[in-house]
């Protein structure tokens, strides 16, 4: 088990290197006649996906590449409906959401960014541990349920600036389901 923290510890340590300027959020280089520039930073080694949708959830742009530092990407979105666009990107440790406004054939943000670290599991034999950053300690909900949907464990409810729970499913036949809402859903699967 202590072997596993010290993996854990590890990879939200690089983590929260993630979480630092280097990465706040997407950069509009330029924006003319639905032409963009975009710059965001990707995470060394690891993918780092890009997608652009409309207002009405429609698909303008999706790309994925690995291993990129800083990525820059010009895209033409003259398929767009509407004038706004979404800008997301993500990794497995993290999501990154913009909202931008053509006004006056420019680009502009219209909501600041959302960034959002995703949970980490990792499940060894009855136990599931938990590693949650929150590094602007919001409140995040955890709740554990059975496959019919009841509660196993009382929902927790945290705001540290570092999560970590261990789950102890030992004394349970079934299987279950782990949820955390920390500004969006993360669900992972048990069964033991």
């Amino acid at each position: 088990m202590k072997k596993y923290q010290i993996v854990v510890i590890a990879v939200l340590l690089s983590t929260f290197s993630f979480a630092s300027d280097d990465f706040k959020s997407v950069v509009l280089l330029s924006s003319e006649n639905k032409n963009v520039i975009l710059a965001y930073n990707g995470f060394e080694n690891i993918e780092t996906s890009i997608m652009i949708n409309d207002q009405f959830e429609t698909v303008l742009f999706q790309e994925t590449k690995k291993s990129p530092k800083l990525l820059s990407t010009q895209f033409s979105l003259n398929e767009l409906k509407g004038n706004i666009f979404m800008v997301r990107i993500e990794n497995k440790y993290k999501v990154i959401e913009v909202v931008y406004k053509f006004d006056n054939n420019k680009a502009i943000i219209e909501e600041q960014p959302i960034e959002i670290f995703k949970p980490i599991f990792y499940q060894k034999e009855g136990e599931v541990l938990i590693y949650l950053l929150n590094p602007l300690e919001k409140k995040v909900i955890i709740d554990v349920l059975d496959e019919d949907g009841n509660e196993l464990i009382p929902t927790m409810v945290s705001t540290k600036l570092v999560i970590q729970k261990t789950l102890d499913f030992s004394e349970y036949r079934s299987k279950a389901m782990i949820k955390i809402k920390n500004g969006k859903y993360f669900t992972k699967k048990v069964t033991y």
